[in-house]
């Protein structure tokens, strides 16, 4: 990953506040208040209690176990920041496609086809994530075929920049194999080499892709200073093909 001080001189696009920095603040809030009323839950209480058992039971530990997992009956993530601990998320709310993951330590993350498009709560956030024609490579990519080139654009609130533009390159690997709490399973690995060239920054991203197009696991830069996030699907959801 490079970074430089150019990151602090950067043209691109700035100072939408004071209504951005309005929006940042609400969001964490905003995050935890869906999660409230989310998809698997009848209500606050009920919420509260599972992201209760989660924290509770299975906070940060070098590797969520089978067991850990299995006693709660919730779709969760196993999420890590570079080589920390790994903790685990439940799924919150899940609307036109964006799943809300949250935890006990109040942090939030929104993906989209197993793609990071937003966090809240975690040290530096992305704030938003969207890609140019609303096509994200990934699923395509892993069918086969050339490399596919795609450019999307980023929002970092605490930089005080917006609509950072990121291109890529992502291709298929082939077959793949992943161990997830002690299973195998099978999937198309996929990379994908990134410029931000406004923020002299450079990255490749890893998703390990299932033949329904779920995305089981992922490796995914999601900020020039925060190291990378990795996602392991401990419970897919309920709606998963």
């Amino acid at each position: 990953m490079a970074r430089s001080s150019t990151i602090w001189r950067t043209s691109a696009i700035r100072n939408r506040a004071p209504r951005r920095g309005i929006a940042r603040a609400l969001i964490p809030a905003l995050a935890l208040a869906l999660a409230g009323c989310g998809s698997q839950s009848g209500g606050m209480s009920d919420w509260s209690q599972i992201v209760g058992m989660a924290g509770d039971e299975f906070g940060p530990s070098p590797s969520i176990t089978l067991a850990q997992a299995a006693a709660l009956p919730y779709a969760s993530l196993g999420l890590r920041i570079g080589d920390g601990s790994q903790m685990m998320v439940v799924l919150a709310a899940s609307t036109s496609g964006d799943r809300l993951w949250t935890s006990v330590a109040k942090l939030a993350i929104t993906t989209r086809d197993g793609r990071i498009v937003r966090t809240a709560g975690l040290p530096v956030n992305v704030d938003t994530m969207r890609f140019q024609g609303g096509i994200d490579p990934i699923l395509a990519a892993a069918q086969g075929g050339p490399p596919r080139e795609s450019l999307r654009f980023a929002d970092y609130w605490d930089l005080n920049i917006y609509s950072v533009p990121i291109r890529c390159v992502t291709v298929s690997r082939g077959p793949d194999s992943v161990v997830i709490l002690g299973k195998s399973i099978s999937t198309t690995k996929v990379e994908e080499s990134c410029e931000g060239s406004t923020l002299d920054w450079t990255f490749t991203d890893t998703f390990w892709v299932g033949s329904s197009g779920l995305v089981w696991k992922s490796i995914q830069h999601i900020h020039p200073n925060s190291d990378p996030i990795e996602l392991e699907v401990l419970r897919p959801p309920a709606d998963t093909p």
